[in-house]
């Protein structure tokens, strides 16, 4: 790993929370003057907040140091190698997220839980799950608008961007075309989860799809598409 890789990874440590104030305040100097570390940053901020936030509540006590680093760091030098600048920040992604399901795991042992710890670590292990499919070496990847699908086994995620929110009384809602057929079949309605990156899993099987759709619809969802799709990918 470069000394810049070094640095980029660290700067999801830090979107993380997960360093020193020393390594912090110098990982922070560093994005001032540097684009892409900057440009990293907030791309990596949205799903690294996201996991982390569940996290919290359970991770006081243990804050920022060296053994979650560590752990981090292990994952993250391992699934670099023979990776691109844009599989390794995926795989960043998932070493980070397998990290936190590590310390949530570590900090529920012997422990009561309530259904809200059990919806959110349930939650946790989703997006850990999700973001290490979309990592994993033998995920593909299929253009989607300014967005991307993934597909990894049976699996089937949609990734977009800056995705605005829709207008009231409308939300997005993605569609699949079976294989063998000319006609969309509904899927799930969703709306944004930031504003800077919205990861889904849909129900179906990607085996069984031959092309993914997202498209706005009024609340509720739609049987058939009413707008023009604002994004589509044929496998």
């Amino acid at each position: 790993m470069t000394p810049h890789d070094e640095m980029l990874a660290n700067v999801a440590l830090y979107a993380l929370g997960a360093l020193t104030p020393a390594e912090a305040a110098a990982v922070a100097a560093h994005i001032e003057g540097c684009a892409e570390c900057r440009a990293e940053y907030q791309l990596l901020r949205p799903a690294v907040t996201a996991l982390g936030a569940s996290a919290q509540s359970y991770a006081d006590d243990l804050g920022p140091g060296p053994l979650l680093k560590a752990r981090v760091m292990r994952e993250v030098r391992a699934s670099k190698r023979g990776s691109g600048v844009e599989r390794f920040r995926w795989q960043t992604f998932a070493a980070i997220a397998a990290s936190l399901v590590f310390v949530i795991g570590a900090l529920l042992v012997d422990m009561s839980l309530d259904n809200r710890v059990k919806r959110e670590t349930a939650q946790m292990v989703a997006q850990s799950e999700a973001l290490a499919d979309i990592a994993s070496a033998d995920a593909k990847r299929y253009r989607f608008g300014s967005g991307a699908v993934f597909v990894r086994g049976s699996h089937l995620y949609v990734a977009l961007p800056a995705l605005a929110a829709p207008p009231p009384g409308k939300v997005y809602q993605a569609w699949t075309l079976p294989k063998g057929s000319k006609r969309m079949a509904p899927s799930i309605t969703f709306t944004p989860t930031d504003r800077d990156q919205t990861i889904i899993r849909l129900p179906q099987s990607a085996f069984g799809v031959a092309a993914v759709a997202v498209s706005v619809e009024p609340e509720g969802g739609s049987k058939q598409p009413t707008t023009k799709p604002i994004a589509v990918t044929v496998f």
